[in-house]
């Protein structure tokens, strides 16, 4: 008894396409990642907009788009795919963090400049100059909140795109 040759093409073809699933996989992932900057919001089993900024131009999370660039395919294996990204301050903004410590300031000079008049405690600032003068090194507690903007993890709207990209790829395999 002869093998079938049409039966042999679609098996291969049936595999190439499992094999490539995880790749198409980490590209759905990677657009929908960087769609969550555009959109300014999470998507789960609902939408969830992201916090409001006092930035008053530009778009939210995007300064030099560092952070967008970033997110790439991490790895990808036989049967999963893993994205992310290798900005020290991503997580901050994903998650949501309040950061603390210390920070050094170095010594520097300060050029001479004009000071508006303002009122600080109750009492009247007047406006004049400001004299050129040596700042001495010195450290400073800091405390920073960062509010969450999620925009990479588990998400079951991505999980149902997943889901229904590698099922019209197998239909198309077995349409063969």
């Amino acid at each position: 008894m002869q093998p079938d040759f049409k039966h042999f093409i679609r098996i291969c073809d049936i595999n190439r396409t499992i094999t490539r699933i995880p790749h198409k996989a980490a590209v759905l992932a990677v657009n929908f990642s960087k769609e969550r900057f555009i959109k300014k919001n999470w998507l789960d089993d609902r939408e969830y907009p992201w916090p409001k900024t006092k930035k008053r131009k530009g778009s939210t999370l995007i300064k030099s788009g560092r952070l967008k660039r970033s997110i790439r395919q991490v790895h990808v294996g036989a049967d999963y795919a893993i994205i992310g990204t290798d900005v020290p301050y991503a997580r901050a903004h994903n998650d949501g963090l309040t950061v603390e410590g210390t920070e050094t300031v170095r010594a520097h000079d300060r050029k001479s400049h004009k000071r508006k008049a303002y009122t600080r405690s109750g009492k009247r600032i007047k406006a004049g100059t400001v004299r050129a003068h040596s700042v001495k090194s010195h450290t400073r507690k800091i405390k920073r909140s960062f509010a969450q903007r999620q925009f990479i993890g588990q998400s079951k709207y991505l999980s149902d795109k997943i889901a229904e990209m590698i099922q019209t790829e197998l239909n198309r395999a077995i349409q063969l």
